[in-house]
């Protein structure tokens, strides 16, 4: 475990493999499950992990924990309550193209938050890194056919994850900001108070709108968002972000598309085309480039 903790680049497959798998999940399951509902349980699910990894830790952070409680509020709400309810809910009505292309402006949405809060800054290298990545996923995703970008046109569902995706841009810009504890401490933390944000809304959707089924697509669905899309993934990134920090990390929105294309192909029988392998190979040289840092600096 130790080992894998300081490969960063090995952590950023891992969560774009679990990430995918979240976004192949939640637009299966819109049409049975409520948003706020799928992503309450989710965390539901998530909490005793977190709490059983996180105990031997309690005692000791707690005063940490009390010292910069807005702060952490701050990454409940943007991790926890925010981003994936607002995925979900846009995945309702959004169709997936365009729920693809918002999600590839992450990580310049990350580069320009970083810039502006604290003047992080850029190499040529890992400014043409950035380049190459977008235009490999938006090879990937118009199929080599520039008129179909060109007629893209967004809708509600679209403002919503336009919305979880700048959330998660700052989650990912402040997290280095965290307080110094143990990190499954800061998830059972994030958890918790995200979860109990979250609780109102979940108990307004019930009684409002429609509840959650009972049932196996239920059962599986919830299982996996909630221990290998949330506890795995959410363990992974963290890690990823202090070992390459949140510029490079945000690399992770351009392999999620692609990485989504080969699971598509395996396990749905899809083709592969040119358009896919030209896209990979530009996305994998834009990670190579943009994870250069300036010389001599660490």
């Amino acid at each position: 475990m130790q080992w894998l903790a300081n490969r960063g680049y090995l952590l950023m497959v891992i969560t774009a493999v679990l990430w995918s798998g979240n976004a192949v999940i939640g637009r299966a399951v819109h049409e049975t499950i409520p948003p706020i509902g799928l992503n309450f349980w989710r965390w539901m699910i998530t909490l005793p992990v977190f709490a059983v990894l996180a105990w031997p830790h309690v005692r000791k952070d707690w005063p940490l924990v009390r010292r910069h409680w807005p702060i952490l509020v701050l990454f409940s709400i943007l991790s926890v309550t925010v981003y994936n309810t607002f995925v979900y809910i846009g995945l309702n009505t959004t169709t997936a193209i365009n729920m693809l292309l918002i999600n590839t402006a992450r990580p310049v949405i990350i580069v320009f938050l970083s810039y502006a809060l604290f003047r992080d800054r850029l190499t040529a290298a890992q400014a043409l890194g950035f380049v190459l990545a977008l235009s490999g996923t938006l090879t990937i995703l118009a199929r080599g056919d520039i008129d179909l970008l060109i007629g893209v046109r967004f809708i509600v569902g679209d403002l919503w994850v336009v919305l979880a995706t700048v959330g998660w841009a700052f989650y990912t810009v402040l997290l280095p900001k965290r307080p110094a504890i143990h990190p499954t401490n800061l998830m059972l933390v994030t958890v918790v108070v995200g979860t109990a944000i979250l609780l109102p809304f979940y108990l307004w959707e019930t009684l409002l709108v429609r509840p959650v089924p009972l049932g196996p697509q239920t059962y599986w669905a919830v299982g996996y968002l909630g221990l290998m899309a949330s506890a795995v993934a959410f363990l992974c990134f963290n890690r990823m972000v202090e070992v390459l920090g949140p510029n490079r990390a945000g690399l992770t929105s351009y392999l999620v598309p692609v990485i989504g294309t080969m699971l598509a192909i395996f396990f749905l029988h899809e083709q592969l085309h040119f358009f896919h392998l030209a896209g990979i190979i530009l996305i994998l040289v834009g990670v190579v480039l943009a994870s250069q840092t300036r010389r001599g600096s660490n």
